[in-house]
């Protein structure tokens, strides 16, 4: 009797042996195994617009970038919505894939937008994400106001006019001493004035010595 004790005590002792051996080397070869899987997910690479950035053109369209092309067949797994800070989506149409890229047209208002997106890896295991980005309102456009003239240049230009405007006096002629202020010759009238004077004196010379010859 005492030896079957001792031997169902040792088989006990192997057995718990072999057990422990039996899980540490599971675990040893679980573990690379189970990390696998999970290092083997593909991941977003890149984004247009990238992550945190201020965009001052207009964006047709949003693109992801991942390191491998997504599982085939599963287009409608595919997600990417664009939503403005009021939560409204303004992407339009559906995810186009084309190589590792997935993309989605938009019509973008100005302010602040978040990415949602869902990608499915080749290994079919669903990854979702998001990328925020702003978009800054374009300046207005506006016509260039006409230049206002300076005083000096407004003054210039009206005294160009006036002198084109106003014909260039003729030199006075010289004035002729024939002539009256109205136009009509001096000398007439000087010769005239000198024949009355004249004239006047025979008259009064008739008359004395006819008074001479009566007396």
């Amino acid at each position: 009797m005492p030896r079957t004790g001792r031997s169902s005590s040792s088989s006990r002792r192997v057995g718990g042996s072999a057990l422990a051996l039996a899980v540490v080397l599971a675990a040893v070869v679980a573990g690379p195994g189970g990390a696998a899987p999970a290092a083997a997910h593909s991941a977003l690479i890149g984004s247009n617009p990238a992550d945190g950035a201020t965009v001052t053109t207009a964006v047709r369209q949003v693109d992801l970038t991942f390191s491998e092309a997504p599982l085939a067949g599963l287009d409608a797994g595919l997600r990417i919505e664009v939503r403005d800070q009021t939560g409204q989506d303004e992407s339009t149409g559906e995810v186009r894939v084309e190589g590792t890229t997935m993309s989605k047209r938009v019509d973008l208002s100005a302010g602040p937008h978040t990415v949602l997106w869902r990608y499915v890896s080749p290994d079919g295991h669903p990854v979702d994400g998001q990328v925020a980005f702003t978009v800054e309102a374009a300046p207005a456009a506006s016509s260039a106001p006409t230049p206002l003239s300076s005083p000096s240049a407004t003054a210039s230009r009206e005294a160009r006019s006036d002198t084109s405007a106003t014909a260039t006096p003729t030199p006075a002629a010289a004035a002729d001493p024939t002539a009256t202020g109205t136009g009509a010759p001096v000398l007439p009238w000087v010769l005239g004035g000198v024949l009355l004077v004249v004239a006047g004196g025979v008259v009064l010379a008739v008359r004395r010595r006819s008074s001479r010859a009566g007396g």
